[in-house]
């Protein structure tokens, strides 16, 4: 009788454990549902920041964009709607140059310290600087400035914020490059 009642809450508390383990899972998967996501890099340009097939939760929700958030948008203007990732260097109202000839990109007439690029930047698109950023848009320019289109070119050009899909707020997988990015 008492060996019972022993087994009885030894089975309990697995039970009572794996409740609260389903609770917690369906819990994460509503609030990813209705508060952001999660999504895939295909590209090469925010390297080092991001890698090709890593896998990002977004926030999408109550977001409002700021100076070097990492976001994810959708322009009709390039490629269809291709969901692109990159920088947020100006919001509206800001502007923004850059000496191609140092590769330093300045914010309002101040060099920006971006310890998060791969070399200068020194690529050119087809935009001619400086460039004030309209209300509503983003500048936005990828982390890995020899190889990414951005809004250098005219084919990406400012972002309009309701483009935004959301923010990279964690890489989540592969397990050895999770990471937070939050503000």
């Amino acid at each position: 009788m008492k060996q019972d009642n022993q087994r009885k809450i030894k089975y309990q508390g697995v039970y009572d454990w794996m409740q609260s383990v389903v609770t917690m899972f369906l819990a994460f998967m509503i609030a990813l549902t209705f508060f952001g996501g999660t999504m895939g890099v295909s590209q090469v340009s925010m390297m080092p920041t991001l890698h090709d097939g890593d896998r990002m939760i977004l926030r999408s929700i109550f977001y409002t964009p700021a100076h070097e958030d990492i976001i994810v948008f959708s322009t009709q203007s390039f490629r269809d709607g291709e969901a692109l990732v990159k920088r947020v260097i100006g919001i509206e109202g800001d502007t923004i140059d850059i000496d191609f000839g140092t590769g330093v990109v300045y914010r309002n007439g101040i060099a920006l310290d971006e310890d998060f690029v791969i070399g200068p930047t020194t690529l050119r698109g087809d935009v001619s600087f400086p460039q004030i950023v309209p209300e509503g848009h983003v500048f936005v320019i990828g982390d890995n400035r020899t190889n990414s289109q951005d809004s250098r070119n005219s084919s990406i050009g400012h972002i309009d914020t309701r483009e935004i899909i959301g923010q990279v707020v964690a890489v989540m997988a592969p397990f050895n490059r999770m990471q937070l990015f939050l503000r």
